[in-house]
């Protein structure tokens, strides 16, 4: 479906696995990247963040990011239901599809709840569960990284105050832009950070 192609802008695999795969790695760096930048630290040559043998799992990065009392409920559950989705197909061999995902326990069940739940006015239309729940998981990792990058631009608002807002807001827009999809991303970013009434 033509209409649906933003869901291949991180990753163009035709293979679930894969797709889910890069997708998370993305994230991964997001969430490595956006703790770098809270706790003012090059995230790359950190024990904790970069890649060395040291650093953190996926897991205890996303529960560090999950610790800041600024995060509600909801976003918890998102980030709590992709690594679900992430740690089965990335560790389960049998689980090849979201068919076989579903199947595989309690877990899995609310995950698709969840899913109907958040992002079924989007697939409503969409006949096939496999690519239905594919645009649902691409929500999903979206909503996260939105998520994410408000969460940092509200940051550099804040350090902006301390340290000259134009030289800091240009630094971390720099960064943003080599993401794939960056300039979607910074521009959601700052409307989200407008709607709540910060000072811009």
């Amino acid at each position: 479906m033509e209409e649906l192609s933003y869901i291949n802008i991180i990753s163009t695999s035709e293979n679930l696995r894969l797709y889910i795969l890069e997708h998370t790695l993305h994230l991964e760096e997001m969430v490595s990247s956006s703790l770098g930048i809270i706790l003012n630290l090059d995230w790359k040559k950190s024990k904790s963040f970069g890649f060395g043998s040291t650093a953190l799992s996926f897991n205890q990065k996303v529960q560090i990011i999950q610790d800041f009392k600024e995060l509600d409920k909801e976003d918890i559950k998102k980030m709590t239901d992709l690594m679900i989705i992430r740690n089965k197909f990335a560790h389960v061999k049998s689980v090849e599809t979201f068919k076989d995902f579903f199947e595989i326990g309690t877990s899995s069940i609310s995950v698709k709840k969840n899913l109907d739940k958040w992002y079924g006015n989007e697939t409503k239309k969409i006949e096939k569960d496999e690519f239905k729940y594919k645009v649902c998981f691409f929500h999903l990792f979206w909503d996260i990284a939105q998520m994410l990058l408000n969460k940092i631009v509200k940051h550099a608002f804040e350090e902006g105050k301390k340290v000259g807002r134009n030289n800091y807001l240009n630094a971390l827009k720099d960064e943003i832009m080599k993401m794939p999809g960056g300039n979607v991303i910074m521009e959601n970013a700052l409307e989200n950070v407008k709607k709540q009434n910060l000072n811009i």
